[in-house]
């Protein structure tokens, strides 16, 4: 009986995970978050663009339906972290605006907005609503404890989430807000 149960076992895995980049990467497939080591998607995703490198992606759920890609530029002009998430979205947008604050908040003792509005994003044609909600806080940045800026994009997609985390030091904010428009015109995105 023991060796059926483990027999079901594996097949149940194997069916679960076969669509999984993670798995079929060899990484462990069952824990999340994850990086994804083969993300390859360089149409979408340049490994350099408006002066930023891609870094890291991080997956957060199977299938890459909860995902994240980093972005960083550090120069001479700007020091600025950017994190671009995409996942699925609550059915109530306001309840979700507020969690992601909530989010940014609760993760930094001295955090506090500074800032909501919204913009219009435009993209291949398209224009997107997006809330902007700025933060400021204290912390360890770029090798030094320094204020910061924090901005927090959110767009609905009509099928998901797209977020945009930007954290800058404070003195940088204007700089590091038209950085990352330029950043979203390079990269690809609405799905």
């Amino acid at each position: 009986m023991g060796h059926m149960r483990r027999c079901l076992l594996s097949i149940l895995v194997c069916v679960s995970f076969a669509g999984d980049p993670i798995a079929a990467s060899g990484q462990s497939f069952h824990k999340y978050p994850a990086t994804v080591p083969d993300f390859a998607q360089w149409d979408r995703f340049p490994a350099e663009c408006a002066s930023y490198r891609r870094g890291g992606v991080t997956a957060y759920a199977p299938a890459l339906a909860d995902y994240s890609v980093a972005y960083d530029r550090y120069d001479a002009a700007l020091q600025n972290a950017v994190t671009l998430y995409f996942y699925p979205r609550m059915k109530d947008p306001a309840a979700q605006l507020r969690a992601e604050e909530a989010e940014v908040t609760n993760a930094h003792r001295d955090g506090h907005v500074v800032g909501r509005r919204s913009l219009v994003l435009e993209r291949e044609g398209a224009s997107y609503e997006a809330t902007l909600v700025t933060f400021e806080y204290g912390g360890l940045f770029a090798g030094k404890q320094q204020p910061l800026n924090s901005q927090l994009w959110v767009v609905f997609l009509k099928s998901g989430t797209f977020k945009v985390r930007s954290t800058a030091p404070i003195d940088e904010a204007a700089l590091s807000e038209t950085s990352v428009q330029q950043l979203l015109q390079c990269v690809k995105w609405p799905d």
